[in-house]
């Protein structure tokens, strides 16, 4: 339902093989939600995948201080199976 949920299960000890995080969220931006996930230790290696409809050089650039680990276009279906792929080394079809 929101960022804070997303936290929250994050943390409370379930597993998961990546994040996937729109950029543009109420009370939480994607690039605080990544900063969030880097910042605790129990989940500073999960990979996190934006999700946006601005993609810009400059929020690219935010995205990888932030600690994403692919940045991809919203309705750009094939780029996110191949970030999916490459961050979880899935290699069947999506």
């Amino acid at each position: 339902g929101s960022a804070q949920d997303a936290l929250a299960m994050l943390h409370d000890g379930r597993t998961f093989d990546v994040a996937i995080t729109d950029i543009e969220m109420p009370e939480m931006s994607g690039f605080q939600f990544a900063e969030a996930v880097r910042g605790d230790p129990r989940t500073a290696e999960l990979p996190v995948i934006a999700l946006s409809s601005v993609v810009s050089a400059e929020a690219i650039e935010r995205g990888r201080q932030a600690g994403f680990h692919d940045y991809v276009a919203k309705f750009d279906r094939q780029g996110l199976i191949a970030a999916l792929k490459e961050q979880t080394g899935v290699v069947q079809a999506a």
